[in-house]
């Protein structure tokens, strides 16, 4: 079977399973809202699991295309998928996108990610969670350019769920659960830098993404609200920006990018659980 069939079986043996679980859930649930905080919900951009399983983990934008990234790790599934902004349809897919070589190393699962110079960076764990690293595609052609390993020093629990990089070239990412400091590497060698201590421990961090001079990080945590927190990259200070309703009641929150668009959002968020895989983009007030 070729790569292309694979893929189309697996969407295709998601898709009956989960239309009814998002049906289910859709009678369960409503739609997301801000619990509190100062953020308005501009646009929410709603795909089944089988859709959207290929961009269910991470997400890019350069103001008219999403670049999302997908991952089904126990089908041994990824996939970088292209969406046009303003309508939210999907342009384009690239599926099985891994290179065989790190398959047979036991690579799977692609995070969130982001664009710089000209590359897509993304977050790329093993299955054991030993030597998680950084990938790069370019995101015109979709087509893989590159791999590096995080060095030891900075591979803490083995955990990459996301990476950003800012306009030095240094690219940050924390681990998942017990975070106690963002981590700064080199983008161009993933050489380590050092550390930003935070003053505030987290936990089930899923995407970062720099606005103004801080990062705003989205994680899975509760069950239907999820917090979104504002880091200050000078001192390490830790804040609820605001928090949100999934309206979903089995939903992840995932990743992000931070992109200005036309009706105010700024920020760009992934919801993804069995009743379906969600692009939320948000205001944020004065």
């Amino acid at each position: 079977m070729d790569i292309a069939k694979t893929a189309a079986w697996i969407r295709r043996a998601l898709s009956g399973l989960f239309a009814v679980l998002m049906a289910i859930g859709s009678s369960l649930s409503g739609e997301p809202y801000i619990a509190s905080g100062d953020a308005e919900l501009k646009r929410s951009l709603l795909y089944s699991y089988a859709e959207g399983v290929s961009f269910m983990q991470g997400i890019a934008c350069d103001g008219d295309v999403y670049y999302g990234f997908g991952a089904n790790k126990f089908l041994n599934y990824n996939a970088i998928t292209k969406i046009d902004v303003q309508t939210g349809k999907i342009i384009e897919r690239r599926e099985m996108c891994l290179p065989k070589e790190l398959m047979r190393k036991g690579y799977s699962h692609l995070g969130d990610g982001c664009l710089h110079d000209g590359k897509l960076y993304i977050a790329l764990e093993d299955f054991g969670f030993r030597h998680p690293g950084v990938i790069t595609y370019d995101p015109e052609t979709l087509e893989y350019l590159d791999f590096k390993t995080v060095p030891d020093a900075a591979r803490g629990n083995g955990r990459i769920p996301w990476c950003e990089i800012d306009e030095n070239g240094v690219l940050y990412f924390t681990q998942s659960n017990d975070v106690k400091e963002l981590r700064m590497l080199r983008a161009s060698d993933l050489s380590f830098l050092g550390t930003i201590p935070l003053d505030r421990t987290l936990y089930k961090v899923q995407g970062g993404e720099l606005l103004n001079g801080r990062m705003i990080l989205v994680t899975n945590e509760g069950r239907r609200e999820k917090n979104i927190y504002s880091v200050d990259l000078a001192t390490g200070h830790v804040e609820i920006l605001f928090v949100r309703c999934t309206g979903k009641l089995d939903a992840e929150g995932e990743g992000i990018a931070v992109c200005p668009a036309a009706d105010g959002s700024v920020l760009h968020i992934l919801d993804a659980g069995k009743c379906g895989v969600r692009i939320g983009s948000y205001a944020l007030k004065p």
